[in-house]
């Protein structure tokens, strides 16, 4: 099969915003307006097994899974994850095999079932376009999830936080069931023989001789880079092996992780890092490059639709005003709280440049009772039992260990970790699943806080909530499209 041809280039593009926020009911939402409905591909593999776990509400998961073209990878997932009726509700989730250099061959399994399952309800029941976004920090998953998400056929490939050079060639290779090289970086390694890849040969999966005939080449979809500056943006066009279809330039003020400052690193008055003319992205130059460009990061409005499409942009991303949509994926009692603060004008979003693990400054809504709450955060133990942001090493005895500076301190340290990385640091992992509302439970009742993360322009959700008390993913669409809000 070739690449598809898309009948009508999306003017929207709904942001891929996880963990579990963009998930599979928010993008086919979104999907089914015409514009390009994304779900987030971060921890898809821990999030189908927690959902099964809480016993697969309305089935959803487990369609996927019939659907899935190997029977026998889903029939042991069934075994080992799902719980008729749920988990008790102080029982702890059962956890998933941490992703390493060298995972089992059920570990890829998961991850490529998981994206699989994510983009096949998306696409369910609608001939619109559906997307899947990646976080190029968070690498070992990669392979092997986007590999599930072309075998469900996704039409889009979105991907950020880092250079998403691979993509096209990764793309290109997984078409036609070759194992793709997805660099991987090992603090410490050095020299042609040091660990380099994320390791993931489709054979590891399945048989792709055992496939149906539809699936014996895969529908390539398109490559959407995620760029925050000119310079990476013309690194990626002007080389056939990296040039994507398109790019999402994206500003600081956009929720989750952003690019830091070009400019010499300081801090506001209110602690936040200070952009400057350094970070404004021309984009007359990347629009030259020849390639359609969505702008993202306090775009959405009416207004700024229409100036993008003036200036000859192919319109925008917005993430926040559909992450409070009726369809996303935060927790309700969250979603209420955040609504409700945000009609009262009452939140405050920073960006921190401490809390992430990654060391991309990060958007923190200041929600009470979130980690965003000093004595919350400090009455919180350390534990890293997701593993999601480590990061592989070197230790001094040449073999590869992973360390996460959100991690106990102790232990961080032992692995060779510096005290001034530790500081402010947070498990993003554990407390964004709680903010979708599967937190981990504890032993003595401990439940896992969550911490929120939103853009800072909040004045659309205001629009949006002054309208109606509560909207869905299709009222932020013809809003943006500035069409009467839907009954």
């Amino acid at each position: 099969m070739t690449k598809p041809v898309l009948r009508t280039r999306p003017v929207v593009i709904q942001g891929g915003m996880g963990v579990g926020i963009s998930d599979w009911r928010l993008a086919r939402a979104v999907s089914k307006t015409g514009q390009l409905g994304v779900v987030s591909g971060v921890s898809l593999e821990i999030l189908m097994a927690r959902r099964l776990q809480d016993g697969d509400p309305g089935g959803h998961v487990r369609r996927a899974l019939a659907a899935f073209p190997v029977p026998e990878l889903t029939d042991w997932i069934l075994a080992s994850y799902f719980v008729e009726g749920g988990i008790p509700a102080q029982s702890a989730y059962k956890q998933v095999p941490r992703l390493s250099l060298a995972p089992a061959p059920r570990v890829l399994q998961l991850v490529t079932v998981a994206n699989f399952v994510e983009v096949y309800l998306a696409k369910e029941g609608h001939d619109g376009v559906v997307g899947i976004n990646y976080l190029r920090k968070i690498e070992l998953p990669i392979p092997a999830g986007l590999y599930g998400a072309m075998l469900a056929g996704v039409d889009y490939v979105l991907m950020g936080a880092g250079s998403p050079h691979e993509l096209p060639a990764m793309i290109a290779e997984l078409s036609t069931h070759r194992s793709p090289r997805f660099a991987v970086k090992v603090m410490g390694a050095h020299g042609p023989d040091a660990p380099a890849a994320a390791p993931f040969d489709p054979a590891d999966v399945l048989d792709p001789a055992t496939l149906p005939a539809h699936l014996a080449r895969l529908d390539r979809p398109l490559a959407l880079a995620i760029v925050a500056s000119v310079d990476l943006a013309a690194g990626l066009a002007g080389d056939p092996r990296t040039r994507p279809d398109g790019f999402v330039v994206e500003g600081p003020t956009a929720g989750g992780h952003n690019a830091p400052p070009r400019g010499p690193f300081r801090l506001d008055t209110a602690g936040e890092p200070v952009y400057d003319e350094r970070d404004d992205v021309d984009l007359r130059a990347v629009l030259a490059l020849g390639l359609p460009v969505w702008v993202a990061g306090g775009q959405a409005t009416p207004e700024a639709l229409r100036e993008a499409l003036s200036c000859g942009l192919a319109g925008i991303q917005v993430g926040t005003a559909f992450a409070y949509s009726a369809e996303s994926g935060f927790d309700a009692d969250i979603k209420s709280a955040m609504r409700a603060a945000v009609s009262a004008g009452d939140v405050a979003v920073l960006a921190d440049h401490r809390v992430s693990p990654t060391g991309f400054p990060f958007r923190v809504a200041h929600l009470p009772g979130s980690l965003a709450d000093p004595a919350v955060r400090e009455a919180r133990t350390p534990v890293c039992d997701l593993g999601v942001l480590r990061t592989a090493y070197v230790r001094p005895d040449g073999g590869v260990d992973y360390r996460c500076p959100a991690e106990p301190a102790r232990s961080f340290a032992r692995k060779g970790g510096r005290e001034i990385a530790a500081e402010g640091r947070v498990c993003l992992c554990n407390a964004l699943f709680a903010a979708a509302g599967h937190p981990q439970r504890r032993p003595g009742g401990y439940i896992e806080p969550a911490l929120v993360t939103s853009g800072s322009d909040l004045e659309p959700v205001r629009a949006l909530l002054a309208a109606r008390a509560d909207y869905a993913a299709a009222d932020v669409v013809h809003y943006l499209l500035d069409e009467e809000l839907i009954a």
